[in-house]
């Protein structure tokens, strides 16, 4: 089930959130996969600095397509409710902290690490705490309660970890989900 809209949108403009999308769809479409050995993250080698500018890289067009609709969806209402610079803070610490526990307990610690991914799935926490009574709208096209979706997707996430599926950090994604849970409670 793919999230096509929530039903609720801000009456904010998400200014962090557009500028996050376009950063991130100019990086990919100028250098497409030529920068992730050069700016990924290596768990195994850590580096702030690299942490950081893998948030802003991506694999593949679905990788980039999927985070940035992931974004839109649930990133305008998060942003609209803690504001602008608190949104951009704790986009970051949630992708940051993604990284850092990912490097802690993910496997193949030698393979650069990439994409926005912890950082979303940190606003998927915050979402979840802060409008689990929304509905989103999900392909093929029906109604689904926020709460249920989110819920669902991070048992998702825990199954894959535990199946060993591999080629993607869903340590980082189960990382970025609980650190948003944690975080928005201080923001909010």
């Amino acid at each position: 089930m793919i999230p096509l809209f929530d039903v609720r949108k801000s009456k904010k403009t998400p200014y962090i959130t557009i500028s996050l999308i376009i950063i991130n769809v100019v990086l990919f479409s100028v250098f497409k996969d030529s920068l992730i050995s050069l700016y990924g993250f290596i768990p195994g080698e850590f580096s702030f600095f690299h942490i950081l500018t893998a948030m802003f890289l991506h694999t593949s067009i679905f990788h980039l397509l999927f985070n940035m609709w992931f974004l839109w969806i649930f990133g305008d209402n998060v942003e609209g409710k803690i504001g602008h610079l608190k949104f951009l803070f704790f986009y970051l610490f949630s992708g940051i902290m993604a990284a850092l526990i990912y490097s802690l307990f993910g496997e193949n610690l030698s393979i650069p690490v990439v994409g926005a991914s912890g950082a979303i799935s940190g606003v998927l926490g915050a979402y979840l705490i802060l409008f689990p009574k929304n509905k989103l709208r999900v392909f093929p096209n029906f109604t689904f309660p926020s709460f249920l979706y989110i819920i669902l997707w991070f048992l998702l996430q825990l199954l894959f970890v535990y199946l060993g599926e591999g080629g993607i950090a869903y340590i980082g994604h189960i990382s970025g989900f609980i650190t948003g849970l944690i975080l928005i409670l201080f923001l909010k």
